[in-house]
């Protein structure tokens, strides 16, 4: 039975400290480099998704086109100044840590063999050697990603709504109703009604309306009672202008299902709060959206993106039937753009 070495042990000892250190001054390289790559080319593709969500018709979260050009044109005046950083200062330190690696690789033959004083001697020097090298990667490391660190925050934010515009042009794509005019799309999420079958869907939220389309199964045909053939379809199964939802609030909409949110008409409506399940971060996402709708920014950002005025403030007007001139008494929500007559039934579009 071969006995242990303790000498050898602790010279093995220093040599995988040496090796860490190196590995970790290689990875401090390799992850500056793939920061300044992986900031290039998102700021670079910025523009063009802006222009595409854009070019289908979203028109909402017009901070995105100011913010994008800001970014933009900072990664523009600092991005050189960095990557000369990166090429002249940083990468050359790769050379020098594949060096010492080597010499590390020669002091494990060096123990291996059991030339110990040499080694002990050579583990002194490349030691030392290894942590100057450490600390000068892991300097000019921080001083190459400081520029990119400052971006990175607010790329972070852009890149989170417009993928929320992305997502919901793709889901707009899917919906089968169609857009009222001067109707455009705001956010869509999928969901599940927490209610009756339980079904599966989207909601919807326009500058204009609420909506949740299910899906439906619809059986085409059965063989002995069997389901032979069926086809999902896509039902709307709650519509309402966006001024008729009092409120959306964030919570726990079942014990398997979790979090999700709350839907709770105004009064008059005689709806009941209306439970859908979500991600948490979806809830968060909801909520915000509502409010940016409600309050009247998303018409704003949509006016301007749009290149027309902006909508005249909410006030109190009276609205008459153009058939028997009689008055409308109920509330006008916001995104209603049209009412039936009390008296005669006659449909009024609300400009």
């Amino acid at each position: 039975m071969q006995q242990s070495n303790p000498e050898k042990e602790r010279m093995y000892s220093k040599l995988s400290s040496i090796d860490s250190e190196l590995s970790e001054a290689s990875n401090t390289i390799s992850a500056a480099e793939s920061e300044v790559t992986s900031l290039d080319a998102s700021i670079g593709a910025l523009a063009g998704r802006l222009a595409a969500v854009r070019g289908r018709g979203y028109c909402a979260l017009g901070h995105l086109d100011k913010t994008i050009e800001l970014l933009t044109k900072k990664w523009a005046e600092v991005g050189p100044s960095v990557r000369q950083s990166l090429a002249n200062n940083l990468q050359p330190m790769g050379s020098q840590i594949r060096s010492l690696q080597s010499e590390a690789q020669a002091l494990r033959r060096e123990i291996d063999v059991g030339a110990l004083p040499v080694a002990e001697a050579e583990s002194i020097r490349l030691g030392g050697e290894v942590s100057s090298a450490k600390s000068n990667t892991a300097r000019e490391a921080s001083q190459v990603t400081a520029p990119v660190k400052q971006l990175a925050g607010g790329l972070g934010a852009v890149d989170r709504d417009l993928k929320l515009a992305e997502t919901t042009m793709a889901l707009f794509g899917q919906a089968a109703f169609p857009m009222k005019q001067e109707e455009t799309p705001v956010l869509a999420i999928e969901a599940k009604l927490m209610e009756g079958e339980k079904p599966h869907g989207t909601l919807y939220f326009t500058n204009q309306r609420f909506l949740f389309e299910g899906q439906k199964e619809v059986v085409l045909e059965k063989k002995l009672f069997i389901v032979t053939k069926k086809r999902i379809e896509r039902v709307v199964m709650a519509e309402r202008p966006i001024g008729a939802v009092q409120d959306i609030s964030k919570g726990r909409v079942g014990l398997i299902a979790g979090t999700g949110v709350y839907v709770q008409f105004r009064p008059e409506i005689g709806v009941p709060v209306t439970p859908y399940d979500v991600k948490g971060w979806e809830a968060d996402v909801i909520t915000r959206f509502f409010k940016y709708i409600t309050g009247g920014e998303a018409a704003r950002d949509i006016a301007t993106v749009r290149g027309v005025a902006a909508p005249a403030e909410a006030t109190v007007r009276l609205v008459r039937c153009a058939a028997c001139g009689a008055p409308h008494s109920g509330e006008i929500y916001q995104g209603q753009t049209s009412v039936n007559c009390e008296y005669c039934g006659t449909v009024i579009v609300i400009g």
